[in-house]
């Protein structure tokens, strides 16, 4: 989602299942393209390179190898918010080990069965000045904080069965690669009231009301490593 009037990425949303493999990793290099899509009095310049943050992309480009298309527009800037690099795990003496990357991969090796789908809704944010930390060049919004916010739907014998989470990360320039992710958690409820998004709005309201409430982390395997 891009806000044209802040010309800045809001949140990408996305589904892993098992299906979702491939062959086709990081098909461009560091030049991110624009959204051919984005009529071009909404795009931003891209402002992030030279300025000391690195381009965050917010679907990652691992989870998206079926296709180059797929792959492709993963790098579109639309996909991408300004991150520090001991934030988003490429920093020279922390390389992959950031607390984003690690989210990411928990993300990308949680179990999921046949028919089990996890739904990701991630971003910064961009709404209050109190939730900014800067602007780059006075014009692109730097995030004060990331969320990410995950549905899992487990089918057994016909029946669909629903677990959520919900993260809050400050984006600061200090290294928390070894935190607990669990650290960071919270219920999507409680989520929604720092982000002022409605997370997974099309579940039926008994069902919403129910699994945006809770926050289990035992159904999150590896999430206190």
């Amino acid at each position: 989602i891009w806000d044209t009037n802040k010309k800045s990425q809001l949140c990408s949303c996305y589904r892993l299942h098992r299906g979702y493999g491939g062959s086709h990793s990081r098909v461009i290099g560091l030049t991110y393209p624009a959204d051919d899509d984005l009529p071009s009095q909404y795009r931003i310049d891209d402002y992030m390179r030279g300025s000391g943050f690195q381009h965050g992309h917010i679907l990652p480009q691992t989870e998206r190898t079926f296709s180059y298309d797929a792959n492709r527009q993963t790098n579109y800037l639309t996909n991408m918010q300004p991150q520090y690099a001991v934030f988003n795990g490429s920093h020279k003496d922390h390389p992959y080990s950031g607390i984003w990357i690690k989210m990411e991969n928990y993300l990308h090796n949680f179990k999921l069965y046949d028919k089990d789908t996890m739904y990701v809704c991630k971003g910064g944010t961009i709404d209050k000045e109190e939730h900014i930390l800067t602007r780059i060049k006075g014009k692109l919004i730097v995030p004060k904080y990331f969320f990410v916010a995950v549905l899992v739907k487990k089918m057994v014998k016909g029946q669909a069965y629903y677990k959520s989470i919900g993260m809050w990360f400050p984006h600061t320039n200090v290294y928390h690669g070894d935190d607990k992710l669990s650290d960071y958690t919270m219920s999507i409820k409680d989520l929604e009231a720092k982000t002022g998004i409605d997370f997974f709005c099309n579940l039926p309201d008994d069902i919403e009301r129910d699994v945006e409430s809770k926050k289990i982390l035992s159904d999150w395997g590896s999430i206190e490593k």
